[in-house]
């Protein structure tokens, strides 16, 4: 679990990564670390608009999971809109995150669990 804060973004590269290099899987940190600097900024953007983050410093949580070859990225937030890609104008400073996402995925997509607020962003990494 991170604040959603801006520093929560390197935070959890970093530990993306070194994870990764734990797991025997140094080939596929670069692009995990990534992935989760974009999952992480968005739901870090996200949950800074949310009403409660006027009283208390909201959270955002990554868990990583993999097998031999593949990695699955999930990130959780408090805001229950899924995300949607956008086709940004070249000159435009933001917008590029989730197509960064798919490029480098898989398979990538999001959901709201049941019983419980927010969504949940993944991306699996083979």
């Amino acid at each position: 679990m991170l604040g959603a804060l801006p520093g929560a973004v390197p935070c959890a590269r970093l530990h993306a990564r070194l994870v990764l290099v734990e797991w025997g899987l140094k080939a596929l940190a670069e692009s995990a670390e990534l992935v989760v600097s974009e999952l992480i900024t968005n739901a870090v953007r996200t949950s800074a608009g949310l009403p409660e983050a006027r009283h208390s410093l909201p959270t955002v949580r990554m868990w990583l999971s993999a097998d031999h070859e593949r990695v699955l990225v999930q990130v959780w937030d408090a805001d229950h809109q899924l995300p949607v890609p956008q086709q940004p104008d070249p000159d435009a400073e933001h917008g590029r995150g989730l197509l960064l996402v798919e490029s480098l995925s898989e398979a990538w997509g999001a959901y709201r669990p049941q019983r419980s607020i927010g969504k949940i962003a993944w991306a699996i990494l083979h």
